[in-house]
């Protein structure tokens, strides 16, 4: 596996990558329509579930593991019956579901290439309604123009209400799909929508600053603040990595945010990140001067880019490692590459100057294993920061175990992550709390 400057971490699916939908031709069944829950075990894993089957023809049915970022994903081949099957399509894997219906339990099995494992399910309810409603949305920043989702709750009145910012690279709303669902099944309502460039979205991220991006964010809360179902007083913004950087940037000086969630935010020069995250992974295959020197280069890379220097020296000092056990391990990018543009206009973003002017309430989460970003060095900076503002309400929750998706790693290699115990609770009961 490369440590690529320009490659970032994911939630990816260990279970499902991008679904193909195909149709059945079985009618539904009433004994098997609706909501179902449950969980799926393979060796020593455990992974809670849902399958929603609409009532209809043809035959339809969604998978949803919250853990795993997946949800309302659709199903293939759905049969109904006395017994019942469906697959599971990913880009790698297809997994297929057979069982057993008795009353308001299904029991059965599932098999994944070689592997197999057994899953039980309740019904817990004979319609597949949610409990909030989802709606398009499109709303400008200047010229771009983001489109996305919001999932209000069906209960009359106003809602607090949040804005989900992106983390990095190429995400759309589906990113935050699981969250935002959550969230508005407990009465928040939730925007979700694609990062410029993706899915419905015009512009390029590629192209733009994270202050573009704050914008971007901006905008979306401004919408939230005008619609008559949300609580203006009660109006947040909730980043993920790189969206937890951008946060302060959008909640600062801005009277419409009223609250900040920040799970694995990184402070301070957005480079830094980047060096952290890369001497971490490399410090975990090498030691010594084969360390010394692959750090080196890689900072040497960083320097260039952010500061838009020549890269004749970078280009020798390359030619003299090209050798080296780690060369390929750091993928650096040949002259054409998008990134250099990217870095110049992104790497040196500070925002310790936003965090500084941050007067509203914080609630900071990291994952106490995070290899991607220093949770305790980023901690007491913006804690410092945010003090220095006379800004004392501030919550800090370290889930243990956790690494930087905010997930425990499985024991079993075959197994699935789950989330630190207390999230995403902690995020609905702080929300419902300011």
């Amino acid at each position: 596996m490369s440590i690529a400057p320009y490659k970032w971490s994911r939630n990816v699916s260990l279970l499902i990558g991008i679904f193909l939908v195909v149709p059945a031709a079985a009618p539904a069944q009433d004994h098997t329509t609706g909501r179902w829950e449950g969980t799926m075990h393979r060796g020593a894993s455990t992974l809670s579930i849902a399958i929603d089957l609409p009532a209809g023809s043809p035959a339809r049915g969604f998978f949803t593991a919250g853990e795993l970022g997946a949800v309302d994903v659709p199903l293939r081949n759905v049969q109904l019956g006395a017994r019942v099957s469906w697959e599971l399509v990913g880009d790698q894997t297809t997994t297929v579901f057979t069982g057993k219906v008795s009353r308001d339990r299904i029991q059965g099995d599932f098999t994944d290439n070689e592997t197999r494992g057994v899953f039980t399910l309740h019904r817990v309810s004979a319609s597949t309604d949610k409990p909030y409603t989802s709606s398009e949305i499109h709303f400008n920043n200047g010229a771009i123009t983001l489109a996305g989702s919001v999932l209000s709750p069906r209960a009359p009145g106003r809602h607090p209400a949040v804005v989900f910012i992106h983390g990095s690279g190429a995400e759309g709303r589906w990113a935050n799909g699981f969250a935002a669902d959550n969230l508005a099944r407990h009465g928040v309502i939730a925007l979700i929508y694609d990062k410029r460039g993706v899915g419905g979205s015009t512009g390029d991220w590629k192209t733009s600053t994270l202050a573009d991006l704050a914008a971007d964010a901006r905008a979306a809360v401004h919408l939230l603040v005008g619609r008559a179902d949300v609580d203006a007083r009660r109006v947040g913004v909730y980043g993920h990595s790189q969206g937890g950087f951008i946060a302060p940037m959008v909640a600062a000086k801005n009277a419409e945010v009223r609250w900040i969630i920040d799970a694995d935010g990184n402070v301070g020069p957005e480079y830094e990140q980047d060096l952290f995250r890369v001497g971490t992974a490399l410090a975990k295959r090498y030691s010594g001067q084969s360390l010394i020197d692959a750090l080196s280069l890689y900072r040497e890379f960083v320097d260039v880019a952010r500061n838009g220097l020549p890269h004749d020296q970078l280009h020798a000092d390359e030619a003299r490692y090209r050798t080296a056990p780690w060369y390929e391990d750091l993928a650096l990018p040949d002259d054409q590459h998008w990134i250099w543009n990217w870095y110049r206009s992104v790497g040196n973003t500070d925002n310790r100057p936003a965090w500084a002017a941050v007067d509203v309430p914080v609630l900071l989460l990291y994952g106490e294993k995070d290899e991607l970003v220093p949770p305790r060095q980023s901690i007491d900076t913006i804690r410092r920061l945010l003090a220095a503002n006379h800004n004392t309400a501030v919550t800090v929750r370290v889930l243990e175990g956790a690494d930087h998706t905010l997930r425990v790693p499985p024991d079993d290699p075959s197994g699935w992550p789950h989330y630190a115990e207390g999230y995403p609770r902690v995020i609905v009961d702080w929300i419902k709390h300011h």
